[in-house]
């Protein structure tokens, strides 16, 4: 199985899963893009190199040397990365593919020790003709056959995933098999390289089983090319090809020209093989950087949302304790004040309801803020036939504490008028209007009841738990003052609260 990480990480990412293993990773179209451009640009310097070929240019002794050490390295950092892929996604396809790797950083290595002049006079391995083409064959055939077993090897299904141990295991087996392998080949071309056909006639003339042999390694990196091509899924095929495509050239060139030492077909052949041996590295190091970058991006994201959830929780545990002491407290004064069971579920309920209705309106807004008129008009919705309930003034957004504190006493308000005042009889009327009021920078609220039309206000009423609740609730939650009067023709309350940290007017 292939393992992802989804999640939304950046603007370019969206939501698409990002692969941990990069071998099984498909080929997105910024990548295609850059894979065609690459091979373009090979082609296209190979077209321009080639009418100068034969042009002789500085003598530059160190130059093989260091371009095939840099080979070396760039092969054996790429394997080492193709191992780390295996760990990851332990498919035997990877492995034959790092040992082609390995096999080639060696023998990008060891051709230079048998390369007559790339250390001085003569050479430190091997004779002084035959044997460094011999390791060049070795090399030339080693990983393009590694490439086709890697390509067949992929439909051939996973390997099952083990332990840490045992991908350990297989890792170092393949190493020492490849290491074992490359020196019985190195020993054959140097130590026996008098019982082995010879390839150089003289330093300028090949023999006939030298052309037979370029063209041999010609066809086998077609092959893999082809093979490849045909059963490309990935970005590593997608690379291997643009790699094996920058080989070409080298193979070309000394097939079918005669090539003479630091002409430009010589520093180019040297050039494009190095390209091809570092092409796949440099492709390893930016995708797994980005893809560490967009892993990163994703854990800083985590870590905000875990810190977001916290105080969200944070938050959430306050809200409850609050309404659960505030629904103690209903309780606790709604039965004081109950003559019956009746009365008190009856009370309890709207009380509990009407606490409900203003948590649904902070709900809606995300608990950022709400409007009066919607406020009032929930309030008074279950009291409200016709035309006994007139509101009037410009919609004000009220703060969590002050939706809740004016809810419970706009409640407590049209309760009283629905059992006692003008909403208890036919052709009463209640009005409720507002408005803002400047105070120099900050601003007020004040809010008036009015009911008319109603009975005379009972005694009794004027010390109720609601009427409590009416005068005492928004001095002690929002600083406000309260003005509520009994008088002949109903119920009159002013409200007055301060607004200059929380209000703004739509």
């Amino acid at each position: 199985m292939q393992k992802t990480f989804t999640g939304n990480v950046d603007a370019g990412a969206g939501a698409d899963d990002f692969p941990i293993a990069i071998s099984t990773a498909p080929a997105n179209a910024r990548q295609q893009k850059t894979a065609f451009r690459s091979f373009a640009i090979l082609v296209v310097a190979l077209a321009i190199m080639m009418p100068f070929a034969n042009v002789q240019l500085a003598r530059v002794d160190v130059f093989l040397p260091v371009t095939q050490i840099m080979m070396c390295l760039a092969d054996l950092l790429t394997a080492a990365f193709l191992f780390a892929q295996y760990s990851v996604q332990p498919q035997r396809a990877l492995l034959a593919l790092a040992s082609g790797f390995i096999f080639s950083g060696l023998f990008a290595f060891l051709l230079t020790l048998a390369f007559p002049g790339a250390y001085g006079p003569g050479v430190l391995i091997g004779d002084t003709l035959n044997s460094a083409s011999w390791l060049f064959l070795c090399w030339h055939t080693t990983f393009p056959l590694a490439v086709i077993v890697y390509v067949l090897a992929k439909d051939a299904g996973e390997a099952a995933s083990g332990s840490g141990r045992s991908t350990r295991v297989a890792i170092g087996i393949t190493i020492a098999c490849v290491v074992a392998v490359t020196a019985c080949l190195t020993w054959g071309a140097t130590v026996g390289a008098g019982y082995l056909p010879r390839l150089y006639e003289n330093v300028s003339e090949q023999t006939a089983f030298m052309m037979v042999a370029e063209v041999y390694l010609i066809l086998l990196n077609v092959t893999a090319i082809v093979l490849l091509f045909i059963r490309r899924r990935t970005l590593l095929d997608q690379w291997l090809i643009v790699t094996l495509f920058a080989w070409l050239p080298n193979l070309v060139v000394s097939s079918f020209f005669t090539v003479i030492r630091f002409t430009v077909a010589w520093y180019m052949t040297r050039v494009y093989a190095l390209l091809a041996g570092s092409s796949l590295l440099v492709v390893l190091l930016t995708e797994t950087l980005l893809l560490y970058t967009r892993l990163a991006n994703a854990v800083a994201l985590l870590r905000q949302s875990e810190q977001r959830q916290r105080l969200l929780t944070t938050e959430l545990d306050h809200r409850v304790k609050n309404i659960l002491a505030q629904v103690a407290g209903v309780v606790g004064s709604t039965r004081q004040g109950s003559r019956s069971i009746d009365d008190f579920v009856r009370s309890l309920g709207g009380r509990i309801q009407s606490m409900a209705a203003a948590h649904t309106l902070l709900s809606e807004s995300n608990w950022q803020s709400v409007g009066l008129d919607a406020l009032v008009h929930t309030q008074l919705a279950p009291y409200k036939t016709g035309t006994n309930v007139k509101t009037s003034g410009t919609d004000v957004m009220l703060a969590p504490t002050e939706t809740q504190a004016l809810g419970r006493v706009l409640h407590e308000l049209a309760t009283n008028a629905a059992k006692y005042g003008a909403l208890s009889i036919p052709g009463g009327q209640v009005s409720v209007s507002w408005d803002r009021k400047p105070n120099g920078q900050a601003a007020s609220l004040i809010l008036e009841w009015r009911e008319h039309g109603g009975p005379r206000a009972v005694p009794d009423i004027e010390s109720s738990y609601g009427t409590n609740l009416i005068r005492n609730l928004i001095p002690h939650e929002l600083e406000g003052t309260v003005d509520l009067e009994f008088a002949a023709e109903g119920v009159n309350c002013r409200i007055e609260i301060p607004l200059s940290r929380t209000d703004h007017t739509e």
